[in-house]
């Protein structure tokens, strides 16, 4: 299967580490500068039983071959930083075309 078209990776995010207590109050230090990557911005809508609210929610796509730097290892509760916005990495799924890694998929959450 072909890499993702690097036409396509125009974004570049900051990965950053997560909280370092219960309290997510702790400082992020930066962990990765990430080029190349895709970031897809949603809002994603919660509903609770008073109100419904808007939050900030993206899907990142992190190419095997062309994003930078190489072989970032990403983890559920680290944090991205894309045009301002502090997100939190939800999930992490890697997918393969065989053999190979091809992308990373990172679910994004506010």
């Amino acid at each position: 299967m072909r890499p993702i078209p690097r036409a396509l990776l125009i974004h570049t995010a900051t990965l950053l580490t997560g909280a370092s207590d219960a309290w997510q109050s702790g400082e992020s230090a930066p962990l990765a500068q990430l080029r190349y990557v895709r970031v897809e911005p949603r809002a994603a809508q919660t509903r609770t039983r008073d109100d419904t609210r808007a939050e900030p929610a993206a899907l990142l796509l992190y190419d095997a071959r062309h994003s930078l730097p190489p072989n970032v290892a990403f983890t559920p509760g680290q944090f991205v930083l894309f045009q301002g916005v502090r997100y939190s990495v939800d999930t992490v799924e890697a997918l393969y075309d065989g053999r190979r890694m091809h992308h990373v998929e990172l679910t994004l959450g506010s």
